[in-house]
């Protein structure tokens, strides 16, 4: 964490003094992509070496702050931006990230120290965990992002679709960034209750209906808040629910490969989610877009019925 704490803010300070284009994909794009890993890794996975009967409550606390930063943050880079211009925005951003991380990293404490392995430190993929329950987890992990980031990203452009001006649409984003970050907290302590993987494959599969039926059909402002507000309460568990998952499948002793290789595989849809929906949205429209979003998050909440069914024996009410 303390490398991140100084690489990512480093990454949007050096950003700001950027000439070309190139400039900002080596700073802001590269270098605080890589900080803010180094920042994020972490920080998820520590709060499951301290809890066992709450470990997904925990983790959803945890995981809840993204969302509020999104609710903080985005507002207030807006209003930097209008003041002070993009360059002095960046540097300031960077001056506040750099106040929070250390305080975070400072706070921060492992439970268990990192066990001896005879793998290498650059080794990506430990093959001892690939089994039948964790491919399916990793291909959860692979599709559910195609779906869930989507509709973020998008909902300013939506609602200008709709006749919704700019301030209203970019509130759409803080609306599902607060209820993401309430969902992953309750979630948390439904999975802890209900079972982890009951939780994970129904609210991901809610989330897909409500993506595939209200946002499809959202022609009014008033519809698209409603859609926004559900769509938020329900597509947390995929945030709230990998980090206790991960361990219950893998155990403690490789909880940090696990985490890597379950976070590993969502990089193609966080990469390409959005932008293969925009392309979608150009050149075919609406629907196809809205469309492609739910049947992704469908099939990542089937893969998470299926691996449901093979960690409770293909028992129908067991609580997994």
């Amino acid at each position: 964490m303390a490398i991140g704490t100084v690489v990512a803010p480093l990454g949007l300070i050096l950003a700001s003094f950027a000439t070309q284009l190139w400039h900002i994909y080596l700073a802001q794009g590269l270098l605080y992509g890589i900080g803010a890993t180094f920042v994020f890794s972490p920080s998820i996975g520590l709060p499951s070496q301290w809890f066992d009967k709450r470990r997904a409550f925990a983790t959803g606390i945890a995981v809840s702050g993204s969302g509020i930063g999104g609710v903080c943050l985005s507002p207030m880079t807006q209003q930097l931006i209008a003041q002070l211009g993009y360059r002095n925005a960046l540097r300031v951003m960077g001056a506040t990230i750099f106040g929070l991380l250390c305080i975070a990293t400072a706070l921060a404490k492992a439970r268990f120290k990192p066990s001896a392995s005879a793998r290498p430190w650059w080794a990506l993929v430990d093959t001892s965990l690939l089994g039948k329950q964790f491919n399916l987890f990793v291909l959860f992990c692979l599709l559910v992002p195609f779906g869930f980031l989507p509709p973020f990203f998008l909902a300013p452009t939506y609602a200008s679709y709709i006749g919704v001006n700019a301030t209203n649409g970019a509130a759409l984003v803080s609306i599902m960034s607060a209820t993401n970050a309430v969902c992953r907290i309750i979630l948390g302590y439904l999975g802890d209750r209900f079972g982890r993987l009951n939780i994970m494959f129904s609210f991901t599969c809610v989330s897909a209906l409500f993506t595939m039926l209200l946002w499809q059909f959202a022609d009014s402002y008033g519809m698209y808040v409603a859609y926004a507000l559900l769509f938020g309460l329900s597509a947390g568990a995929f945030v709230s629910m990998v980090p206790a998952v991960t361990f219950d499948i893998v155990g403690i002793e490789n909880i940090q490969y696990g985490l890597g290789m379950a976070y590993a595989a969502t990089t193609p849809g966080t990469l390409m989610g959005t932008p293969i929906s925009g392309l979608l949205q150009t050149h075919f429209g609406w629907t196809a877009a809205i469309q492609y979003c739910g049947a992704l998050t469908m099939t990542a909440s089937l893969m998470a019925l299926a691996l449901r069914m093979v960690k409770a024996n293909y028992r129908i009410f067991a609580k997994v």
